[in-house]
């Protein structure tokens, strides 16, 4: 009876994934990623329950991860600047989607925060565009 866990050392020895070394990644590669993200920050703005807040903020903290965890991994000099500014917005509207359900009152600084956001990612689409 072999052991089925003894093949796995070997498969980590390979890359995760067949993308260029970091340092070596083509804008088109980077925009890529920002378009991909991008469209799923827009997507979850359709899907907010406001019969739900713990539920919606439980998604955009996710989604902030998630987007902080693709555009780090975007090594183009060109893109990476903006595209990490856009990250750190979207952790800032997260954290500020914690702070209005925790207390509702707070809610007067949406606009900015979502003039913010909208902002970031225009930055970074305007840099792929250029």
């Amino acid at each position: 009876m072999a052991d089925g866990g003894t093949t796995t050392t070997q498969e980590t020895t390979a890359p995760a994934t067949p993308s260029a070394p970091a340092g070596d990644q083509t804008k088109a590669e980077a925009c890529d990623i920002v378009r991909e993200q991008f469209q799923a920050v827009s997507g979850a703005g359709s899907t907010v329950n406001s019969s739900d807040p713990q539920a919606t903020l439980t998604a955009f903290k996710q989604l902030a991860s998630d987007v902080g965890t693709q555009f780090s991994s975007i090594t183009n000099e060109e893109i990476a600047p903006s595209a990490q500014k856009a990250s750190g917005a979207l952790n800032d509207y997260a954290a500020y989607l914690e702070t209005v359900v925790a207390d509702p009152s707070k809610a007067s600084g949406l606009s900015d925060q979502i003039s913010t956001l909208q902002a970031s990612f225009t930055e970074a689409a305007t840099a792929c565009a250029g």
